[in-house]
């Protein structure tokens, strides 16, 4: 421990203030050995280590009342203390003293809060973090920074040491940005890094954690795109001269059991968006054999869709219609022509009304439905609320309607069907994840639940893209934002006419009235009822 009474700086009895709050943290966390403000301080870069050394119960939460103690007792910014923690730059005496309030008599507010030297070049810290990124090996830092023990069916944040990499990337800035500057320009630049890092003295700020998990997703994204490899024991099994099918159904069987897994299941799940029209047995050698999604054909059917076959393209083997023979396929990626593949334009309006059309599905938006996205009410009306934007209003019309024409299937099965649909036109159907892992799979019968999600998926989109190609030229429709203002006015009609409906009813007891009108669809088919009895008893009158 340092000895107060030989500081070059601070005075013999500099703790005299605080001796109280000293001998509460000695009580707190059984510290046998004495410490001083200064020691802590000094030491603060490696605190974890210096606080494990002295026996101090749960070292790692116990440093923030460390340092506060020594920040209160010294007179330093907390953050001080944090900064060279998280920069492993070790503080001097001097460097304490500069800083203190307390006892630095000379330190005035105009030297606290000046400014930088505007010689000082300010760092381009997003460019410094996308550097120290680039300088990593993606599966090495990923390695690193995994939990041990982590369950796989975790969000993929959650797997990682977001705090450990948060730490490092200070460390490495700021050693990178000062290893050529002197002390009047480290002071200069500390008051940008801190800015830049820092929210306040025990948290990073919003930029830098949005940039840094942002990061680490794309990362993680690209690892797994990277992970994806053609199964060698399929290949294995299809490079025989004659391929035996009952050996590739005992693989589709094995692969089942890979179901259990939350990346393979959404692997597999992509197949199925993309390649609706392949039975699961099919889905599975394909993402054997093609790990990445894709439009596979047999050589005829490209040919009707005048894509002619490359003379290098190599075969992916699926099971033909009769399930016992083998036959080859080719991707869209081993093709030359005119089409091109891309992820479908979704178009809400053409969806509003291919529902109605195919389902009878009526879809109808509302601004009361407060934080609720949809509502499915009792006649099958689906209300969706009128604050979302396009993109999220297409996801709620697809879950939504989904939930009504599947009603019989069970979650799991139904959220698979929306993500495979959702997927289909470029979006990522989240909430999937959720359901996954509140699942049972145990009590799941994979095969018999594979063949329905394949064939609901399947029907769903026949069904639509048919109405889309039929309806494109024939039907003009309203625009997305006319659709919600109809709908708005529809609805505001329904709930002024509410009065009125009211007095009705206690004129006319006798009369048969709509047993309950709580519901938004029943108020507003009410209200289209009585201006359609109207228009005909004008009719009449003519």
């Amino acid at each position: 421990m340092d000895n107060q009474k030989n500081s070059q700086f601070f005075p013999d009895n500099y703790d005299r203030n605080t001796l109280g709050l000293k001998k509460k943290l000695a009580r707190k966390y059984n510290v046998k050995e004495d410490f001083s403000a200064l020691d802590i301080s000094k030491n603060a870069y490696n605190i974890y280590d210096w606080l494990s050394e002295r026996k101090v119960d749960n070292p790692n939460a116990s440093s923030v009342y460390f340092f506060d103690y020594a920040a209160q007792t010294l007179g330093i910014p907390y953050q001080l203390l944090t900064e060279s923690y998280f920069t492993q730059t070790q503080l001097t005496e001097e460097e304490l003293f500069k800083h203190s309030t307390k006892f630095n008599t000379k330190l005035n507010e105009m030297n606290r809060t000046k400014t930088p030297s505007s010689q000082i070049e300010v760092p381009n810290f997003n460019e410094k973090i996308e550097e120290y990124f680039s300088q990593k090996q993606i599966s090495e830092l990923l390695k690193q920074l995994s939990i041990p023990g982590t369950n796989l069916s975790k969000s993929n944040l959650k797997r990682y040491n977001l705090n450990w990499l948060l730490s490092d990337i200070v460390k490495s800035i700021w050693g990178k940005i000062t290893v050529n500057s002197n002390l009047e320009e480290q002071e200069s630049l500390k008051l940008y890094f801190r800015k830049f890092f820092y929210k306040d003295k025990q948290e990073y700020s919003k930029q830098f954690l949005s940039l840094t998990k942002n990061k680490l997703t794309s990362l993680i994204k690209k690892e797994e795109i990277q992970k994806l490899e053609p199964d060698s024991e399929l290949i294995k099994l299809l490079s025989q001269e004659k391929i035996d099918t009952d050996s590739l159904n005992k693989y589709i069987k094995q692969k089942q059991l890979s179901l259990r897994s939350l990346s393979y299941y959404k692997q597999f799940l992509v197949h199925l968006s993309h390649a609706f029209y392949l039975s699961p047995k099919n889905i599975f050698l394909l993402t054997g054999q093609l790990p990445t999604h894709s439009v596979v054909k047999t050589p005829l059917e490209w040919k009707y869709c005048e894509q002619e076959i490359n003379q290098n393209a190599q075969p992916i083997f699926l099971f033909g219609d009769d399930n016992k023979s083998v036959i080859p396929f080719f991707d869209f990626k081993d093709t030359s022509g005119e089409m091109i593949l891309s992820e479908a334009t979704f178009d809400t309006r053409e969806l509003i009304h291919d529902l109605k059309k195919t389902y009878q599905i009526n879809v109808n938006f509302s601004q009361y439905l407060g934080d609720v996205t949809h509502q499915i009410m009792s006649d099958h009306t689906l209300m969706v609320s009128s604050s979302l934007n396009e993109s999220a209003s297409f996801e709620e019309i697809i879950v939504g309607s989904t939930g009504i024409i599947y009603k019989k299937l069970s979650e799991i099965e139904k959220a698979s069907i929306n993500f495979c649909i959702l997927k289909s036109f470029g979006i990522d159907y989240q909430a999937l994840d959720e359901i996954y892992k509140n699942t049972n799979l145990k009590n799941v019968r994979i095969e018999e639940s594979l063949n329905k999600i394949q064939a609901c998926v399947e029907q769903f989109q026949n069904q639509i893209s048919t109405e889309y190609v039929i309806n494109k030229v024939e039907t003009e429709f309203e625009s997305f934002e006319e659709e919600i203002r109809i709908s708005k006015e529809m609805e505001g009609n329904a709930l002024s006419n509410m009065q009125t409906v009211k007095q009705e009813k206690s004129e006319n007891k006798e009369k048969k009235q709509a047993n309950n009108i709580a519901d938004i669809g029943d108020l507003i088919d009410l209200e289209l009822a009585k201006e359609n009895n109207s228009t005909d008893e004008e009719d009449g009158k003519k």
